[in-house]
């Protein structure tokens, strides 16, 4: 699965680079020490930067929901672009018969966004025993946190195995007709 997921994180590389500088961002906000930053290896830690081990839970929730949060909201927002106008629209070419790369560029970028969301396993398996663990926390945090810890372990193991390349791909195809679902009733709710 090692090489499946180094395939998938080269394919995607400008989501790679802005998961790894999200992470390294979120790091000196926090003063968390970064020990390796490189951010593309040919490992388990490509997209990802090596930090020392965080002993406090928010912080630990910083490293990985914030960057997840980033990726989230540029994905979300170049997928649109891309999606609405390639997928939905049709707009291939512009009237002078040239490709619209632009849309295209869009759609990849988003997607590749989208794809390199998730921390990576072991900074999530940190922020579950610092919630969970015996006496860490009171009852009310660990319900408000646990869909927020079940969606960022779950996706990490996820983008382990590449598999966040083909969810990604299936929400660009799908995110034109749940806008179009949407966007009538909101534009006629402001008039």
């Amino acid at each position: 699965m090692r090489i499946v997921y180094l395939i998938v994180k080269y394919i995607t590389l400008p989501g790679t680079f802005l998961q790894a500088f999200f992470e390294h961002l979120t790091c000196r906000v926090y003063e968390v020490l970064v020990e390796d930053g490189r951010y593309l290896r040919a490992n388990e830690m490509c997209g990802h930067i090596q930090h020392e081990l965080v002993r406090k839970r928010s912080t630990s929730f910083g490293i990985c929901f914030f960057p997840f949060l980033f990726n989230l909201i540029a994905g979300l927002m170049l997928t649109a672009v891309g999606a609405v106008n390639v997928l939905y629209l049709g707009e291939f070419f512009t009237s002078g018969g040239s490709v619209h790369i632009l849309n295209f560029l869009f759609l990849w970028v988003g997607i590749s966004c989208l794809t390199n969301l998730f921390p990576q396993t072991e900074d999530a398996l940190t922020f579950k025993e610092l919630l969970y663990g015996k006496g860490k926390s009171n009852l009310f945090v660990k319900i408000i946190a646990a869909p927020v810890f079940a969606v960022l372990y779950a996706g990490s193991y996820l983008q382990k195995w590449g598999a966040t390349l083909l969810t990604s791909a299936a929400f660009a195809y799908a995110l034109p007709y749940i806008l179009g679902t949407f966007l009538p009733q909101l534009y006629e709710a402001v008039q």
